[in-house]
């Protein structure tokens, strides 16, 4: 039992997002992972076909239930607090399912969403200017919510809506919850920064933007604590064991999420951070493509480690020496050509032939 394994009194943290097996709204398979986000380990995945849901969109709500149910009926586990993007679907169900659970959402996904809306903006004409200042609104967006007590939907909103007003060198706000900018007076290249125009038709639509309905309520219930990042990592060790451009069948699916990729992943998430012989902490400094001349800065870990492929080999062989008979199979969807009719060879070519019989 997990119960047990982790020695959870109250309820546990998840993080949870999915994964399908290719880019587009057409992918075969759906993966869903659950993340207990104190101890950073995998708990449970969920491998769904679409053929199963009646279609790929179904696939990530589907995997969802599928781990809840397992996590609470089979594993007895109480949840207390879940965090996921901004998935429609499984917002619902989890607000009429799961109504004791505080479900957040991920910052970063919110970031990202609202990061394209800022660049597209910046393309129209006479919104040029907002440009340079779209790293200080989304840094800003990840302030807001982090420097706030979850307990305080509404200073979250009040925060926000203030970066309309700063970027127009306005710093004083009719808001009793946030009247005024906690920066000191600002210097140096933060003071040398142009300001917009205030009412100017980029105010305008930037202000339609940043306070719409959806994105207000979204604001209110992101997370200040835990975030879905060690799950983004995660995926992106899933693209090394199981690439979106090569295509595999269920089991090959099940195979590399559920046992090695796990196996990987719960083995290495602990890694400590590298550091020199004079005792420094190490960091490496990359300049992606996606930042466009900016950079990035991460933590360099120690070397992953490999032990859990002495296990499987382990396991193998005593699977072969020592053969059992109660061996778990699982049922395999049945493949997405089975809902048709496949047509003799005789009517195909009759059909092929009677496209070119002249009328």
């Amino acid at each position: 039992m997990l119960e047990e394994t982790f020695g959870y009194e109250l309820g546990i943290v998840l993080a949870g997002d999915g994964r399908s097996d290719s880019p587009g709204h057409s992918a075969k398979y759906g993966m869903y992972t659950m993340l207990e986000l104190p101890a950073n380990v995998i708990i449970d995945m969920q491998l769904v076909q679409s053929n199963e849901v009646g279609g790929a969109t179904h696939m990530e709500k589907e995997g969802f239930i599928r781990s809840v149910n397992f996590l609470e009926t089979q594993q007895g586990l109480d949840i207390d607090v879940i965090i996921t993007d901004r998935h429609v679907q499984l917002r619902k169900w989890i607000r009429e399912n799961l109504p004791d659970v505080q479900h957040l959402l991920d910052v970063w996904h919110v970031a990202k969403g609202f990061r394209k809306k800022l660049v597209a903006l910046s393309k129209e004409k006479d919104c040029t200017d907002l440009k340079q200042w779209i790293d200080s609104i989304i840094n800003h967006l990840y302030w807001s919510v982090m420097s706030t007590d979850s307990a305080e939907p509404n200073l979250v909103e009040a925060k926000w809506t203030s970066v309309l007003n700063h970027i127009v060198n306005i710093h004083t706000h009719n808001n009793e919850l946030f009247p005024k900018c906690e920066h000191k007076r600002l210097r140096g290249r933060a003071a040398r920064k142009k300001w917009l125009k205030p009412c100017s038709t980029m105010m305008v639509k930037l202000e339609k933007l940043a306070t719409t309905t959806y994105l207000i309520r979204d604001l209110k219930q992101l997370s200040n604590r835990e975030q879905t990042s060690s799950l983004e990592a995660f995926h992106s060790l899933l693209n090394h064991y199981a690439p979106k451009m090569y295509a595999f069948s269920y089991e090959g699916q099940l195979c590399r999420y559920i046992h090695v990729i796990l196996m990987h992943f719960n083995e290495n998430s602990g890694r400590t951070q590298q550091s020199t012989r004079s005792g420094e902490l190490q960091y490496a400094v990359s300049l992606p493509k996606w930042k466009k001349g900016g950079h990035t800065v991460r933590k360099v870990l120690e070397e992953p480690t490999f032990d859990y492929v002495n296990e499987i080999i382990k396991d193998v062989l005593d699977r072969l020496t020592y053969p059992r008979e109660d061996v778990d199979v699982r049922d395999v969807p049945p493949p997405l050509s089975s809902e048709y009719q496949r047509p003799t060879k005789e009517t195909a070519v009759s059909q092929f032939k009677s496209r070119y019989k002249s009328t």
